[in-house]
């Protein structure tokens, strides 16, 4: 299994859907809309389920997704690399330059702002015109100064960088209307990976290698983390810098635990880059990435000789630990850990890892086999049992809001894939999901090998609407939490009805699947895929009937806690 919370950014929210994505409406020519990049895809994908954005402003943003092939992928985990890596690598952002980029006039001081409505148009928001003079710096680059300096020594005069002397000795520093710039697209990234690999790879390890490649040919705008997994292997992927990478196989015995922090923190180098292992292999990463760290002094370790680096911790390396990780990524890594290695020592004194700890592995061997409802639970977690729980009543009002909880408001969904190794490939895979704030809902069970969805969990739109699964579960997380505890048992009671149905309806969907498929021809397919269809539209026809029960029972519940409600009612008639 592989599942990741996908949560909007701070004052908006992404409406998601779940669409089935055939071959034929799988792009040939892909451009994307947040960094304009172009991309030719091959010209054979396969049929795919994904949980993408409902509006188009932010394009796919596909998120989680399962192939017919029975390939999972969870894109993207937002992380962070170091200054250092970004000033050896940097990201490739969207930008634009001024049309004749290498002439000095977009040197500062070099005279008036140059026009940017091109670029305004092109992005669809206008920025202020300082946002673009740090990017034309950045990019004119250190030999248009050194040009510009040896034109003003040959005129008698040496002038220094940000000298306003220095506009007179500059060119073509025309600033009518007419000015134009020209767009630089930027690199791939959470909105376009998972269209971008899962349709065209076999398997996980397929998948780590062809995003790597994308990666290195057409760079990032930002940090990343990506999940892929099959019926055999869990693959974690970390972008590092602009082109660079690097991944880990999990060990089938060990979960891995991931806030949005680089988590990787043990790479053998020297087996990620030999070949010759194959498949044996439980690390790849960039050809170059040896030299890459040699070449920009990367390598913190002590004692280490230049240049030998072999085995070594990337969270050192190439990620940060700061203040706001303490707030925001390592507590929900230590309350993941807790939950599933809930013998060791977690509050005392001598705990050895903390809500604070930088050093809290990045996997871990758990007590007990990880189910769905542990996934579900740790993923909709908000610190229970902890002076952390918002909801709690535990420690103080300062440590109930101290740190990020994991179960958050703006969460757009939870998806849980599962590859059933022990289930027919015609029917092994699929996604646990639920949509809105997770404490207040569960995840149920979807075939993902279908052509097509129930309008309730497809037809999400903008608008707020009762009629489809999203939008209900948002009112319902947001009337249940102003008075959370009166509502838990009416959420315990929905929590614990679409888990145990859930499993019986898959139950129940596999043993009509065995009865009636037996071999791998056409129309055997085309069956399975209708027995498949018409589960997930019974199981989204019972979450929408259950959804608006447990959505009218939590109204009543909060309804009577109003500021302005009173006890004293009418006379009875």
């Amino acid at each position: 299994m592989i599942a990741r919370n996908d949560d909007s950014g701070h004052g908006r929210y992404d409406p998601k859907r779940l669409v089935a994505v055939r071959p034929e409406d799988q792009p040939r020519h892909y451009r994307s809309v947040l960094s304009h990049v172009e991309i030719e895809l091959p010209d054979d994908p396969c049929a795919y389920l994904i949980a993408p954005n409902a509006l188009r402003n932010r394009g796919i943003l596909a998120e989680a997704g399962v192939s017919e092939r029975n390939v999972a992928m969870s894109a993207t985990e937002t992380i962070a690399v170091n200054e250092r890596v970004l000033g050896a690598d940097p990201m490739v952002a969207l930008h634009s330059v001024p049309i004749e980029a290498g002439e000095w006039s977009a040197r500062p001081n070099a005279g008036a702002a140059p026009s940017v409505d091109g670029f305004w148009a092109s992005v669809g928001e206008p920025e202020a015109y300082d946002a673009g003079r740090a990017d034309d710096i950045a990019n004119l680059g250190l030999d248009a100064y050194l040009e510009a300096d040896a034109q003003a020594g040959s005129n008698g005069s040496k002038a220094s960088a940000n000298a306003p002397a220095a506009a007179s000795t500059a060119s073509n520093t025309d600033t009518s209307a007419t000015a134009t710039r020209r767009e630089v697209p930027g690199g791939i990234g959470e909105e376009d990976l998972i269209t971008l690999v899962l349709p065209y790879v076999s398997s996980a390890r397929e998948g780590v290698l062809r995003l790597g490649a994308l990666l290195e040919r057409y760079g990032t705008y930002e940090s990343n983390g990506v999940s892929i997994s099959d019926a055999d292997e869990v693959w974690y992927v970390e972008t590092i810098g602009g082109h660079h990478w690097i991944a880990r196989r999990v060990p089938d015995d060990c979960y891995a635990a991931i806030p949005n922090q680089l988590g990787l923190d043990d790479f053998d180098l020297d087996e990620a880059l030999d070949d010759s292992l194959g498949n044996k292999r439980d690390y790849l990463c960039s050809g170059d990435l040896r030299e890459f760290i040699a070449a920009n002094h990367l390598d913190r370790t002590m004692g280490s000789a230049s240049g030998k680096l072999g085995r070594f911790n990337p969270r050192v390396l190439f990620g940060t630990a700061t203040a706001k990780d303490h707030i925001y990524n390592t507590p929900r890594a230590w309350y993941m850990q807790r939950c599933l290695n809930p013998s060791e020592d977690w509050d005392s004194p001598a705990a050895r890892y903390t809500p604070i700890s930088d050093d809290i592995p990045w996997c871990r061997r758990p007590e007990s086999k990880v189910s769905v409802e542990d996934v579900d639970n740790v993923l909709s977690s908000h610190y229970e049992d902890t002076p952390y729980d918002p909801y709690g009543r535990l420690g103080t009002p300062e440590t109930r809001h101290r740190y990020r909880p994991i179960g958050i408001s703006r969460t757009g969904h939870l998806a849980i894939m599962q590859i059933r190794g022990y289930a027919p490939e015609a029917w092994r895979a699929v996604m646990w999901l639920a949509f809105g704030s997770q404490p207040t809902t569960f995840v149920a069970p979807f075939y993902t090998n279908v052509g097509a969805t129930p309008a309730y969990l497809r037809q999400t739109t903008g608008e707020v609407s009762t009629s489809t699964l999203y939008w209900t579960n948002r009112l319902i997380a947001v009337i249940a939490d102003s008075h959370f505890d009166a509502n838990s048992n009416a959420v315990e009671a929905f929590r614990e009805d679409i888990a145990s149905h859930g499993h019986a309806f898959v139950a129940e969907s596999d043993a009509k699947l065995d009865e009636v498929v037996s071999g791998s021809g056409a129309d055997e397919a085309a069956e399975a895929k209708r027995i498949m269809e018409a589960a997930n539209q019974r199981m989204a026809d019972y979450l929408e009937a259950r959804s608006q029960q447990l959505l009218g029972r939590v109204l009543c519940t909060t309804s009577d806690m109003m500021q302005n409600s009173f006890a004293l009612s009418d006379r009875p008639q």
